[in-house]
């Protein structure tokens, strides 16, 4: 084993989270902060409170992920000119239109669908609803991106000759089905966005250069080889070992992200492609659950997730309520769909407790029967899912040592419970990943970098399987339910 050193960086949609490993896998040090605002201060001031003070020395890689879908207008040294566009806004009236051009279209052929959360629609309003700070950037860029090249150049200094990774890219408007990823310039001319103010695509883990800034400097990173990173999606989808077609991984956290590796590009309509940051494609999904149920706990029950799965995991499950996860991204690709509970039932004779879980036991089991909607899809693309890995939920450490949820701390029970929830609903084989997305961002760059020969030996060096999930409770029991919600599902989108 060699003594070479990789540093990861998550950028991700509540937090940041910075680790370093040796090449056998081992974490040298690593910590993570809350974001307090989603601005580029704000991002920065959360990267200083997670990096640990014993970052190694002389890295051979560093590397970025990011949430995909968001845009950092910046000058031309990297100054943002506006706050960030974040995945999460809309903005219909440009969806609508672009939706309604050819160029679009084509591109939705090419597996790509601009609706009205992409970057491109969201450009285009900035573009007419505030023309100056449209025309006062230089860049528009991923999170990733600005990160990288923040950690890349001193203050003040242009920026030039940037790039992006191709997973990054691909929200923006990329055609990931070319042979080498590049923009679709149709679809730029259609959102009126002028394609010489985005980076040019290249391959996740490509070299960038070295970290020369005073944010370098001050992280104790300075001199470290910088390398193109991947969406915190595909960083997660490699920390679950997903490298072979028919290799499934579900990450829950925040966001429910499905992914499933294909050889070939097979449209579905509730599905989106990305180009596989190593060989082949990522077929995958994702819809807020976690923080749906993070802000009915904390907003409407004034409790914490984890006692609030507590007293889910005791309540009868006959009584609970079912939940219909919004539909912002997938399987409906409509911004205008909200949230639904059916089935809430006002019994005078439960208890306060029993009340609050049955609620929470409903949504839990709403986001698995959402996640497991996808499954079947799944297996028609690639003649059946043996195994599902699972990266559990709740306030993931990036250590490594923990048995998959929570960092080994007290909430890990209820999240434990959840995730076998999950196993039942699925009916499927599901086994543990411990939570590793700085991992997932170095693995294309760390093979680059030629710290290990391919990526299949960064990801046994890399990837760490905890076990298998023992299902809560008989799968049979939600088989007409599983039946009836994907039905449901199917009728109101296109799963």
């Amino acid at each position: 084993m060699t003594d070479e050193t990789m540093v990861g960086i998550d950028l991700g949609t509540s937090g940041v989270r910075v680790a370093a490993y040796d090449a056998g896998g081992s974490v040298l040090a690593a910590g993570s902060a809350d974001l307090r605002a989603q601005t580029t201060d704000a991002w920065l001031d959360a990267l200083a409170r997670a990096a640990p003070p014993d970052l190694p020395e002389d890295p051979s890689v560093l590397a970025v992920d990011s949430t995909s879908g968001t845009v950092v207008p910046v000058d031309r040294t990297g100054e943002a000119v506006c706050d960030p566009l974040m995945y999460h806004e809309t903005a219909p009236e440009q969806g609508d239109r672009l939706a309604d051009t050819a160029a679009v279209r084509e591109l939705a052929d090419r597996g790509v669908t601009l609706g009205p959360t992409a970057p491109l629609a969201k450009l285009a309003r900035l573009r007419e609803r505030r023309p100056g700070a449209f025309g006062a950037a230089r860049w528009f860029l991923d999170p990733a991106a600005w990160l990288t090249y923040r950690l890349r150049h001193p203050a003040g200094e242009p920026w030039r000759d940037l790039r992006t990774d191709w997973t990054n890219a691909r929200k923006f408007g990329a055609d990931v089905l070319d042979r080498e990823p590049t923009w679709f310039e149709p679809a730029f001319e259609a959102a009126g966005v002028p394609v010489d103010r985005l980076p040019s695509v290249a391959a996740p883990g490509a070299r960038v250069g070295p970290a020369a800034s005073d944010l370098a400097e001050s992280l104790g990173l300075a001199g470290a080889p910088l390398h193109l990173g991947v969406t915190d999606g595909n960083a997660s989808a490699l920390a679950m070992g997903c490298l072979s077609p028919g290799d499934c991984g579900v990450a829950c956290g925040s966001t429910s992200v499905l992914k499933l590796v294909t050889a070939e590009y097979e449209p579905r309509e509730a599905l989106y492609y990305h180009r596989h940051p190593v060989e082949g494609y990522l077929a995958g999904a994702a819809f807020e659950s976690g923080s749906l149920v993070e802000w009915v706990c904390d907003r409407l029950l004034g409790l914490p997730v984890a006692e609030a799965l507590e007293l889910a995991a005791v309540a009868p499950a006959d009584a609970a309520p079912r939940f219909y996860p919004p539909g912002t991204r997938s399987p409906f690709f409509d911004a205008g769909m909200d949230a639904a509970l059916a089935g809430l039932d006002a019994d005078p004779d439960r208890s306060r407790a029993a009340a609050r879980g049955g609620l929470v036991r409903g949504l839990a089991t709403g986001v698995a029967l959402a996640e497991g909607s996808y499954l079947p899809t799944f297996d028609d693309l690639v003649g059946g899912v043996e195994r599902v890995r699972l990266l559990g939920g709740g306030g993931a450490s990036e250590d490594g040592t923990d048995d998959g949820a929570d960092g080994g701390s007290d909430d890990d029970g209820a999240y434990a419970w959840w995730d076998r929830l999950r196993a039942a609903v699925w009916d499927r084989p599901v086994v543990r990943v411990a939570p590793r997305t700085t991992a997932g961002a170095v693995v294309p760059a760390a093979v680059e970098a030629g710290v290990y020969p391919d990526a299949a030996t960064a990801r046994d060096r890399l990837v760490r399987e905890v076990g298998p999930v023992e299902p809560a409770c008989d799968p049979a029991a939600f088989a007409a339910e599983r039946a009836d919600y994907r039905e449901r599902w199917a009728a109101t989108g296109r799963l």
